[in-house]
């Protein structure tokens, strides 16, 4: 079809998709270059896929169009993140285009409306069939982490929360949060290989090691501002800051592998956060004035 029978905002908007459709190859191309076995194969088939769909739009516009082949901070984030939330997010990607691709068929010619429906039905399904049977260890001990990094954000608001109705002394605070933070995650971790255990996991220790290392680097994490600030207020919204931010990119992480709501697991985890640290400075007060633990402190 000539690109003089379209309107200039069609061509514009097919221009886009020829961009999008020859990114997705690049994309997939680099991925399966990552990769080997079935997963590289898999991966070049999509790819192909994909450069035909480029090729559709590329005659629809006339015109070639470019996109860049992405670098190497893409495939370094590739082997940090995995390939199940990367496929994840290119199908999201993909199911997107097709909305788009339904909603300017109207736009084509009748005699090209079935291509167009081939490639619709390939971008909205096409990385299903082999995204779950992955095996991917960071999906597989998402649980573990999960309940590390719940745990310690939860148990470690209370404490600093508590603390800012006992003292001032910032250092003291953050130094408590740390003791608390290794014990409690030396103790998580043996509970997790526990219950890995019971559950028939096939290597507990994994388990184990997953929970306890998530619970102190969170726990780490929300002790600095309290190791570095002398402001107990700034230090417990910074602390609480960080918290939230790791919150949130677990459950961003976590909805994109699972298909789950972002949303509704985020608005839960901030309201138990929520939750704790309200608890803490009530307890932390009024233990502070029972016991006058600030004339014991500082």
């Amino acid at each position: 079809m000539p690109a003089g029978s379209l309107d200039q905002e069609d061509i514009r908007k097919a221009e886009a998709f020829c961009k999008d459709e020859l990114s997705s190859y690049l994309l997939y191309e680099t991925l399966a270059e990552q990769e080997k076995g079935e997963l590289s194969e898999s991966l070049r088939s999509a790819a192909e896929e994909e450069k035909e769909h480029y090729l559709f739009w590329k005659g629809l516009v006339g015109r070639d169009c470019e996109a860049r082949r992405p670098g190497r901070l893409f495939r370094v984030l590739y082997r940090l993140f995995g390939p199940v939330f990367t496929l994840q997010m290119l199908e999201r990607r993909e199911e997107a285009a097709a909305r788009s691709y339904q909603q300017f068929r109207s736009r084509i010619p009748e005699e090209l409306r079935p291509k167009l429906d081939r490639i619709i039905a390939d971008e909205e399904g096409h990385e299903s069939s082999f995204i779950r049977s992955l095996e991917d260890v960071r999906v597989k001990y998402l649980g573990f982490v999960a309940l590390g990094m719940a745990d310690a954000i939860t148990e470690l608001v209370g404490v600093y929360a508590g603390f800012l109705g006992a003292t001032e002394r910032t250092l003291i605070v953050g130094l408590a949060g740390l003791l608390v933070g290794f014990s409690a995650a030396v103790s998580m971790a043996a509970a997790a290989y526990i219950q890995a255990r019971q559950e028939g996991h096939m290597r507990p220790s994994m388990g184990a090691v997953a929970t306890g290392i998530s619970y102190f680097i969170t726990a780490l994490l929300m002790a600095l501002p309290y190791l570095f600030l002398s402001s107990i207020i700034l230090s417990l919204i910074l602390s609480l800051t960080i918290g939230v931010a790791l919150v949130t990119l677990f459950h961003f992480y976590s909805s994109v592998v699972s298909g789950s709501s972002f949303a509704r697991e985020v608005a839960l985890s901030l309201a138990i956060v929520a939750g704790a640290t309200v608890a803490g400075l009530l307890f932390g007060r009024l233990i502070g004035l029972a016991f006058h633990v600030k004339s014991l402190l500082g």
